[in-house]
């Protein structure tokens, strides 16, 4: 079961903090590393005996010994053992918490089919509960493959009747699709298969109130489904077994050698004598160092002459307790699913989803009518504190960066100058920018972009208002001129539109618009749209090309005027194809609704 202490550690204001947490045996560190401990320092301690009680008498064993020591402090420090657990360690959790995340849990499905499955007569009913028990089953099944708990519990298809999760019809058919594939692949799948065409059957049956609702439930089923199969692929496919390996003899043979290279030794100290050592003492002792320390000696072996003899490895013993408590971490985390006490609670996860899965489920149909708001007509209703948690009462809002911002009065004033962003607009663009200048004009109302530099010479209407900027005709003006003198066009742009409040009936009588494009049906279409689609009605006489349209006689004869549509057509220069539009079209026509 895993080990739970966030509740003694809910505040960090004791003295020592997370140090309480050092007394719990469940789960802890020394639990899971006091054999490898007790056998690491009882070798290690054997050894330092062996050396002071019995190879001190003798002198060639002993440098042999010593000098063994040193080579093995010296090379063990070459090993990487920081970097191969470190990585190691970082994959085997995030794989961990990987696997939890992919847990089925039924309680989105038995919320949504107890709302979209409601009633409480037997057949709702049985069928609620017949898929509940069915997507648990599979979880079971799944979690039979992954977890040494769940399959000693249930290590067969009878313990699963017994146990009342499947019937002995569901086993006859469970066996049957384990011979069909030759026992060679899982089938955890199955039972969510059943629960699919239960669902099928139910929307048939008119249980359930559109396709839908049949479409969630159908979905969310097949969701746990597959979160299954993440729990099996993770218990197929591991982390590569060489690196495992790498970590595990890594860290063994790191401190194999400690065991020799952290021995605290005592060679005997030399001087050179005509170009040869001779003996002159005893390494010295760490309570009287000064007295027993010869000045001008030193030893062959090449040991540390300021490391002292302390008897007790202390900081060999805090290093084994890190490097193999972090293998051990990682050790406990590649199986979540085992026995260990930080492992996953798989028996509470089973009943928990089938009891959880099965009230809900039961819900379904129940009467729930609303009472009167506790809160009354209050729009901001606050929450009462008891008079512990009133003294956790921090702050009433948080605290933003901009709350201690204080400006002067001058500092607010609202300046003059102009952005120099806007006034390069005014210099030479490329025509991307020019297109989108004209694009966003389009998009406004007309009566926005009004400009009267210099009022003296602004062109005015006759009731004395300014005259606007009529886009429409300037772009196809525009469009014209490079298509030669002689384009004709059926749409009359007027050349002046006036603001909405000075309207004259002259021109409202100009400007017919459709009655599909009339302010009723479509409310929010602007006035350049309006005047830019609107037709003038315009007879034979005033447009030969017109005519031309109705007696057939033209090119585009077949194509019919439509309320909405602008028709251009080029001269006789253009028409047969030669013209600057390249032989593409003569008329050209647009359609106002797909404009």
């Amino acid at each position: 079961m895993t080990v739970s202490y966030t509740h003694l550690s809910h505040t960090a204001g004791w003295v020592g903090g997370l140090t309480r947490l050092l007394v719990i045996w469940k789960g802890s560190l020394f639990k899971q590393i006091w054999p490898d401990f007790l056998l690491f320092f009882g070798l290690y301690f054997l050894l330092s005996f062996f050396y002071r009680l019995i190879l001190v008498e003798y002198e060639d064993s002993k440098v042999v010994y010593e000098l063994f020591c040193v080579y093995c402090k010296k090379y063990s420090e070459r090993i990487p053992i920081t970097f191969l657990l470190g990585f190691y360690v970082t994959q085997v959790v995030s794989r961990w918490w990987s696997q939890f995340m992919s847990l089925p849990w039924p309680d989105t499905l038995a919320r949504y089919i107890a709302v979209y499955m409601p009633g409480t007569d037997a057949k709702s009913r049985n069928y609620r509960r017949a898929v509940c028990r069915w997507v648990n089953l599979g979880n079971v099944l799944a979690l039979r493959l992954v977890s040494y708990k769940v399959m000693v519990r249930f290590p067969t298809y009878e313990h699963l009747v017994e146990s009342g999760l499947a019937t002995n019809k569901e086993m006859i058919q469970l066996k049957q699709m384990d011979d069909l594939v030759n026992k060679q692949h899982q089938i955890s799948w199955f039972p969510f298969m059943w629960a699919q065409n239960l669902l099928r059957k139910a929307r048939k049956e008119g249980l359930i109130a559109n396709d839908w609702f049949t479409h969630v439930l159908i979905k969310e089923v097949d969701n746990m489904a597959n979160m299954n199969g993440m729990l099996i692929c993770y218990g197929w496919i591991n982390i590569p077994l060489v690196y495992t390996q790498v970590v595990t003899l890594a860290v063994y043979t790191y401190f194999i050698s400690c065991l020799f290279g952290r021995q605290y030794l005592l060679p005997t100290q030399y001087k050179v004598v005509d170009n040869a050592y001779v003996p002159a003492g005893d390494f010295p002792v760490a309570s009287s160092w000064t007295e027993t320390k010869i000045a001008g000696t030193m030893n062959i072996i090449g040991y540390d002459e300021n490391m002292a003899d302390f008897y007790i490895p202390v900081f060999t013993i805090l290093q084994y307790l890190f490097y193999m408590g972090w293998l051990k971490v990682a050790e406990t985390l590649l199986n979540p699913f085992g026995e260990d006490d930080d492992d996953f609670d798989t028996y509470y996860l089973i009943e928990r989803n089938l009891q959880v899965s099965y009230i809900m489920s039961d819900e379904a149909g129940l009467p729930i009518d609303p009472e009167n708001d506790p809160f009354g007509f209050s729009n901001a209703p606050e929450l009462k504190h008891t008079t512990l948690s009133a003294k956790f009462m921090d702050d009433e809002r948080p605290h933003m960066p901009t709350d201690g911002l204080n400006l002067t009065d001058e500092q607010t004033n609202i300046t003059a100058v102009t952005s120099r962003r806007g006034s390069k607009m005014l210099g030479p663009t490329n025509i991307g920018s020019k297109l989108n200048l004209a694009g966003n004009i389009l998009a406004t109302p007309i009566t926005e972009h009004t400009e009267n530099p210099h009022p003296a010479r602004s062109p005015t209407l006759g009731n004395g208002s300014p005259r606007s900027f009529n886009m429409a005709r300037h772009l196809l003006s525009s469009r014209d001129e490079s298509r030669g003198p002689a384009l004709h066009s059926l749409v009359d742009i007027p050349d002046i539109i006036e603001e909405e409040s000075t309207l004259t009936s002259a021109h409202e009588k100009h400007v017919q618009l459709p009655v599909e494009w009339s302010g009723n049906s479509s409310p929010r279409t602007s006035r350049n749209e309006q005047c830019l689609f609107s037709v003038t009605k315009v007879s034979d006489s005033d447009n030969p090309s017109l005519k031309s349209f109705r007696s057939g006689d033209s090119e585009t004869s077949a194509k019919k005027l439509t309320a909405g549509m602008l028709v251009t057509e080029g001269d006789d220069a253009n028409e047969d194809g030669d013209g600057d539009d390249g032989g593409e079209c003569d008329g050209d026509i647009f359609d106002a609704e797909g404009w």
